[in-house]
């Protein structure tokens, strides 16, 4: 007789559904986990492109320094040096878009390969002024922001300039343009005569040399700026030969109310209540996006300096004078951010003279 096998089959727990409510609890917790990490993730993009921004400035400084070394010390992006062989002329031609930009000149320098105008043509100029401010040396990853065509050449709307030079160590002081060797440039071109009411009074003697600005470690060459922007205005650009007190390119500096690149009207206790925060454009590297009248420092640029070393300052920390003029120069305080002067204890000297720049 064949003795069967028993098969016992194994028993299970029956399936079970999620419930609505455990449904509802997992998705809550997915959707935690997600607004806790999405911060932190913008936070090290936000981080990776100022460390990326501040790399490529490092890289500009070097070139600009290579050239001051080149020219018996001549600053790059002076009406008076790189700049100087448009004098005279009706459209640009040649590196440099306008006399105010460094961007050109360093390119052909350095061989980037891009369109170098052999004539006196607008549609050139346009096309070179838009290749360099997209092309990747000179393009800041952070910057997001559109400009608009506001006089001389029409290229167009595009990115922003990205990096700007500092005014007040572009000039050469004299009596007159025939003086300053430039015949015809206009007061506030390649030279000054410490005149028009401006609170900036420089050395005597100065020039736009490395060897006459102070410490290279101390003074500001190049940052994050947004010529020509502030609390009322959106970002445009004047692509004149001569460039307006700066053009595209060159602004005074986060020291003074009078700077359409860094604009601080917005940090408290400037004067301005608005619903547009202006340091958003030039101040672009904070780990978070700050909120409109975030409090002062909120706010980050990326700095290089005359010796090619590159720092990343809060937006009050930045306003520091001593930074931005030649060492010698005299400063008024009429034009100066209220916080500024109270951070650095800045007071008029005897007679109410201004305060006078440090090394």
């Amino acid at each position: 007789m064949k003795t069967g096998r028993i098969h016992r089959r194994r028993l299970r727990p029956p399936h079970r559904a999620f419930t609505l409510i455990e449904l509802l609890v997992v998705i809550s917790i997915i959707s935690l986990l997600i607004s806790l990490l999405l911060p932190a993730l913008s936070g090290a993009r936000r981080a990776g492109m100022r460390v990326a921004c501040l790399a490529g400035q490092r890289n500009i400084g070097q070139g600009a320094a290579t050239y001051s070394t080149d020219s018996d010390g001549w600053i790059l992006g002076s009406p008076a040096t790189s700049g100087s062989y448009l004098q005279g002329a009706g459209v640009a031609y040649g590196p440099a878009v306008q006399r105010y930009d460094f961007m050109g000149p360093l390119a052909w320098a350095l061989g980037f390969g891009l369109t170098l105008p052999d004539g006196t043509s607008e549609e050139l100029v346009a096309k070179r002024f838009n290749e360099l401010r997209a092309h990747g040396a000179f393009l800041c990853k952070a910057n997001n922001f559109l400009s608009n065509h506001f006089s001389g050449v029409n290229a167009g709307t595009g990115r922003l300039v990205s990096y700007n030079t500092v005014r007040w160590q572009m000039f050469i002081v004299a009596d007159s343009a025939d003086a300053a060797g430039f015949p015809g440039d206009g007061f506030g071109l390649s030279w000054t005569n410490n005149g028009g009411g401006f609170s900036e009074l420089l050395p005597g003697n100065y020039g736009p040399t490395v060897n006459r600005i102070g410490v290279p470690a101390n003074k500001i060459f190049s940052y994050d700026g947004a010529r020509y922007s502030d609390n009322a205005t959106a970002p445009d650009y004047d692509l004149t030969v001569g460039g307006a007190w700066g053009g595209a390119f060159n602004d005074p500096g986060g020291y003074t109310t009078f700077s359409k690149s860094l604009d601080r009207s917005r940090a408290p206790g400037n004067g301005f209540i608005g619903q547009v925060d202006p340091r958003a454009y030039g101040y672009r590297h904070s780990t978070a996006e700050p909120p409109v009248g975030a409090a002062a420092n909120a706010y980050k640029t990326n700095l290089i300096f005359h010796d090619g070393h590159g720092e990343t300052q809060g937006d009050l920390e930045a306003s520091n004078p001593h930074q931005w003029l030649p060492a010698g120069s005299f400063l008024g305080l009429s034009g100066i951010w209220r916080d500024t002067r109270l951070e650095f204890n800045l007071r008029p000297g005897p007679g109410g003279a201004g305060i006078r720049i440090g090394p």
